[in-house]
């Protein structure tokens, strides 16, 4: 007679399977708290505003902002630029370039809106203070309410020592008057170069009627 085969214990086995299915829940949570981690990491990255070549007034998106949507169509053409976003931890910033609204300009064609590139050099700390601060800073994730017509628009560049720069996202969009302490940042800068750039005619010179031929 053969003897019977001992049966495996019962709780050996469950305790088996218990522990497998630990491992597993443990790897699936480290995986989606790396993977979650990754993310987070990449949205900040993205949050903050790219670096261009350098600092240009006259690119379609700045004119955007500044109100001339549309006067990026000219006989010149400018590079589009990256979006304005918020100061870059590791940029560092030696200079800056405001380009604004307000001026006209008149020749033989008439009336021009135009934008004015004013370049600033010296101490930028306190403007970066100030563009960094959690009462002047775009809350992430919020878009500026529309600027009122005629209304002052600024648009900001900051600039490094080789020449690279960063849109920096103003409060309310740069429509408006600016907070007091990015003003105050602005004129601690001395201005070293000043042009102003004829972009929408506003009011065309009238011509003299046609002479009969």
């Amino acid at each position: 007679m053969v003897a019977p085969r001992p049966r495996a214990p019962r709780r050996s086995l469950a305790a088996g399977l218990a522990a497998l299915a630990l491992g597993a829940l443990a790897a699936c949570s480290g995986g989606g708290g790396t993977a979650s981690s990754a993310a987070d990491a990449g949205l900040g990255a993205s949050a903050r505003a790219a670096v261009s070549s350098g600092a240009d007034c006259l690119a379609p998106q700045v004119l955007d902002a500044l109100g001339f949507a549309g006067a990026a169509s000219g006989s010149t053409a400018h590079p589009d630029v990256p979006e304005a976003g918020p100061v870059p931890e590791d940029f560092a910033a030696v200079s800056a370039v405001l380009c604004t609204t307000g001026e006209t300009l008149t020749d033989a064609a008439g009336r021009w809106a135009a934008v004015t590139a004013t370049r600033l050099e010296g101490d930028v700390r306190p403007l970066l203070t100030a563009l960094t601060g959690s009462t002047t800073r775009p809350a992430a994730g919020t878009s500026s309410s529309p600027c009122a017509d005629g209304a002052d628009r600024a648009d900001l560049w900051l600039v490094d020592a080789l020449g690279a720069a960063v849109r920096v996202a103003l409060p309310a969009g740069g429509c408006g008057a600016l907070p007091v302490a990015v003003t105050e940042g602005l004129d601690a800068l001395d201005a070293v170069d000043v042009e102003h750039y004829p972009v929408e005619l506003v009011g065309p010179r009238a011509t003299s009627s046609p002479t009969p031929g």
